[in-house]
């Protein structure tokens, strides 16, 4: 009986002692940080044309254009010890519309053609497959990671965010205006190493999966063909970057490789005679259309900053080389003459690419209250947009220079009008119209200054800004220089369209105008009220040669670019 309660109060000891430890080894906390956005906007003409009688087929596609759109972020993070922790991001009502449950992808546009989409696997230049999206687009579940700290480096596995300096390649879109954000399936190894007096040397390697053409065989029950692993679109990368308070080099490279079937279609699209997509019975419903290929490219990105008491200086510069396949085609120049499925354009199987971007800030911050920042940039444009060779690739969307310009589709691609194929009657629209600038900068290069003073404040306001900002920027090559019969690979005279403009300095995008007020209200309160307008230069004027040896479409009239402004109201409450 001794023995029996021994052992008894022996076993108690252990699993209170226990208790007591686990307790202290699995102290969880649990925090959660973000943001309710509420933003306002009102912008007029971001085609840059109004109606004009004299014209017999106007470019002006619309005016006032005014919404409301809001997103509440959450970020929980789960923090086990000391050593392990769980963090997350999604957002609720993600960037949508008042009245409205949809949310909407960011797309890749050729003014003359429009919206195109990578096809999940071919290319894939970010995170394309399936988005985690609840029910009617309500919550966005954008990313969930694990960091693990070991004695031998630090471990970040699962979806999590990704960037990379200034962010014009990899940009995490954590910024309080931010849209978009890019999002990497990875595994992250992190080493730090600290020099007593100088900084810090941190080193990492990573492993991406951008998509995934495997199959979890506990669902799919092998009832479909398993693809090679060698579909997946991977990549393998490596950073440095020493780190001090004053000053900052660093280097990333990584390489994206995708064993694709050769000649295998990625996508269908439809022909001339398909009237409702959803007739099967109609062949030319669903042409054969992107054609796939192996992809490997190589991303070379430099990134450095100097900061000198109030001064700071950043520099980034980005190199993309090799081959890619994205699997698209267009179907979109049905021209007069082409027959059921032959409007079809088909991208080369393996496009080279050669991508060169690069942008440098300067800015100071005083005692005074006063701000200034000096932004400028460069990004490619592209001769021949849909060619075998890739020039022009674009910043992220989240690094924004301006209100409007690279951040809003502007402009208006010449629109053609003709009779489509086999069709009979009046004329139709066949194709441009489109916007000659999206929302990321590409083909420019831009200049930024910014001014801003900053109010220090008591009571129910912490403090206020007041400032504006002037922008201007240049096409280094044409917007709008297309050769049809380059592209239709059937035999034939075709129309082909070049800007009348033939010097840098004639394709001025034009100068932008900003003024904003910003203030810090009641602690978490973030309300900015920014308003500018665009005086738009002549690389936004419809002012096009056009060949045309079959009559195939009919003349473009020339059409000069007019004024555009915005307003937007952006209320955050942050916690």
């Amino acid at each position: 009986m001794k023995n029996y309660k021994r052992h008894l109060i022996s076993s108690l000891c252990a699993i209170v002692a226990s208790t007591i430890f686990c307790s202290s080894l699995f102290a969880f906390d649990f925090s959660v940080h973000g943001y309710f956005r509420n933003r306002g906007v009102a912008n007029d003409d971001l085609d840059l044309q109004r109606p004009n009688g004299s014209i017999p087929y106007s470019n002006n596609r619309f005016g006032l254009i005014t919404y409301n759109q809001m997103r509440l972020r959450v970020e929980p993070t789960l923090k086990i010890n000391d050593y392990l922790s769980i963090q997350s991001q999604f957002d609720i009502l993600d960037n949508v519309l008042f009245g409205s449950q949809d949310t909407r992808q960011l797309h890749i546009i050729a003014p003359l053609v429009g919206d195109q989409t990578l096809p999940p696997g071919a290319g894939s230049f970010y995170m394309t497959g399936p988005s985690a999206v609840g029910e009617n687009g309500a919550i966005n579940i954008r990313r969930v990671w694990a960091d693990i700290l070991t004695p031998i480096g630090k471990f970040r596995i699962g979806r999590q965010p990704s960037h990379w300096g200034l962010g014009i390649f990899q940009n995490d879109g954590n910024e309080i205006q931010g849209d978009f954000g890019d999002t990497a399936d990875r595994i992250l190894y992190l080493l730090q190493y600290d020099i007593a007096g100088s900084g810090a040397i941190t080193a990492g390697l990573f492993w991406d999966i951008a998509y995934e053409a495997q199959y979890d065989p506990r669902i799919d029950l092998f009832n479909t063909p398993m693809p090679s692993a060698n579909r997946d679109a991977q990549q393998y990368g490596a950073l440095v970057l020493f780190d001090n308070p004053d000053f900052s080099l660093g280097a990333l490279g990584a390489i994206r490789r995708r064993n694709g079937p050769d000649g295998a279609t990625t996508m269908t699209v439809r022909g001339p005679t398909c009237t409702d997509p959803n007739d099967l019975t109609n062949t030319d419903c669903r042409v054969a259309a992107g054609i796939d290929g192996d992809t490997f490219i190589y991303t070379f990105d430099l990134y450095g900053r100097y900061t000198n008491g109030p001064h700071t200086f950043k520099v980034e510069g980005v190199y993309i080389g090799g081959k890619v396949t994205t699997g698209l085609a267009l179907n979109a120049i049905p021209f007069a003459g082409l027959g059921p499925g032959e409007g079809i354009i088909q991208l080369p199987p393996k496009q080279t690419m050669q991508v060169f971007m690069a942008a440098f800030e300067a800015s100071g911050k005083y005692k005074t209250g006063d701000e200034w920042l000096l932004q400028t940039g460069y990004a490619e444009g592209d001769g021949s947009p849909l060619s075998n060779r890739i020039t022009m690739f674009g910043f992220r969307p989240d690094y924004q220079i301006a209100l409007m310009m690279f951040n809003m589709p502007l402009g208006s691609s010449p629109s053609l009008y003709g009779q489509r194929a086999g069709g009979t009657g009046g004329t139709e629209y066949l194709a441009g119209g489109m916007p000659i600038t999206s929302n990321y900068i590409n083909n420019a290069l831009y200049f930024s200054l910014g001014y801003k003073h900053k109010f220090e404040m008591t009571g129910w306001a912490e403090w206020a800004k007041i400032g504006g900002k002037v922008t201007t920027a240049w096409a280094p090559k044409k917007n709008t220089s297309i050769n049809l019969s380059d592209l239709i690979p059937q035999a034939g005279n075709w129309p082909a369209l070049d800007e009348r403009t033939s010097s840098i300095w004639q394709r001025w995008y034009g100068v932008e105008v900003d003024i904003s007020a910003e203030a810090m209200l009641f602690e978490n309160l973030y309300t900015a009220l920014e308003g500018g307008i665009v005086l738009p230069g002549r690389a936004y004027d419809i002012d096009v040669n056009l060949i045309d040896p079959g009559s195939i479409v009919e003349p473009i009239p020339k059409d000069k670019a007019n004024m555009a402004w915005m307003i937007r109201l952006t209320a955050s409450l942050m916690f």
